[in-house]
């Protein structure tokens, strides 16, 4: 899960069907072959699922490679907003992974569109080309790169630096991930903020050299007692309320898929180093760093408020200017 946002979000697969078993039996051979021909023609639908090149898209291309399954997935990554919101207004892809304030956002724009599940919480973290920097009091009077000003990157970053009595004192400065993975790359800059998988693809070309100061997740848990969370499955309202039993079969498949991808990530990261355009070593390496872990979105929604009101105090535009209702929480 990377973090991609706007300061303000511009006005933000089709059906499933199932096998159904042939009944009864023919009274000649000619009767079995025209129903097992009939049959043939009640193949699954595809429905679509929209990603970023975040840890989510990596148990949806197992999900995708699935054969004998009742369901079929045609994955497709998103870039930017303007190709979301796009894809969201024609309603041709029923699921959409993003981050938690995105959706929000989103959301709060009026498009139909409701958090399924969380599936990638923390996988962020403030990096350091100084070996001597190993907390954000090393920092003083340092200057720290971060993805996208205003974004959950920036809010929980000045979040800590307030907090260590840092607000002040590390100046902050903005960029794109691949601007800022460059400029590490050539040492230009010494400090960033990033996500993983990313930073494992730029921790092995750097030779090891990047050192953490900031594990974000570990620092939420230290204070909340819970995990960081980040981003999640969304789903298209019209289309769920229609579509419950897909709805259910999808989220059995997706969580199977991302358990295989915690305990046996190899195929999962031999078909996520395309799409990722990284090395499958570099990813192997990164899995350890992100946090997969699959939750209903009604049951995470204590977290997840937790998490935007403290966007909401610091950059309510973040998240479309107010908590999202319970419209927002599929199965509320």
């Amino acid at each position: 899960m990377g973090f991609l946002h706007h300061r303000a979000l511009k006005s933000i697969l089709a059906g499933v069907l199932v096998f159904a078993a042939l009944a009864g039996c023919s009274q000649d051979n000619a009767g079995q072959q025209a129903a097992a021909s009939k049959e043939s023609d009640k193949a699954p639908m595809q429905i679509t699922l929209l990603s970023p090149k975040a840890p989510s898209l990596i148990p949806a291309l197992l999900v995708e490679r699935q054969a004998n399954t009742d369901m079929k997935l045609k994955v497709e990554t998103w870039d930017t907003i303007e190709q979301l919101l796009a894809r969201i207004q024609n309603n041709d892809a029923p699921f959409v992974a993003a981050p938690l304030n995105v959706g929000a956002n989103i959301h709060a724009k009026g498009l139909p569109l409701q958090l399924l599940h969380l599936n990638t919480w923390g996988s962020m973290y403030l990096v350091s080309l100084d070996p001597e920097a190993r907390t954000l009091a090393n920092l003083d009077k340092e200057t720290v790169h971060i993805p996208g000003q205003s974004g959950p990157p920036d809010i929980l970053t000045r979040f800590l630096l307030r907090k260590n009595g840092l607000e002040g004192k590390v100046k902050l400065a903005y960029g794109t991930v691949p601007d800022i993975m460059q400029q590490l790359a050539g040492a230009t800059i010494k400090h960033a903020v990033l996500p993983e998988p990313v930073l494992s693809g730029l921790r092995m070309k750097l030779g090891g050299r990047l050192n953490v100061v900031v594990d974000y997740q570990k620092t939420w848990r230290d204070t909340y007692g819970e995990d960081l969370p980040q981003a999640g499955i969304f789903v298209h309202s019209g289309w769920a309320k229609k579509h419950r039993e897909e709805i259910v079969r999808f989220q059995s498949l997706y969580r199977e898929a991302m358990q295989k991808t915690v305990k046996q990530p190899e195929e999962g990261m031999k078909l996520a180093a395309g799409a990722f355009g990284m090395p499958e070593a570099a990813l192997l390496q990164a899995m350890p760093h992100i946090g997969l872990t699959f939750k209903d979105a009604a049951e995470a929604k204590p977290e997840v408020e937790r998490y935007f009101n403290l966007l909401l105090q610091h950059a309510p535009d973040s998240i479309g200017g107010a908590l999202p209702d319970a419209g927002f929480y599929y199965g509320l």
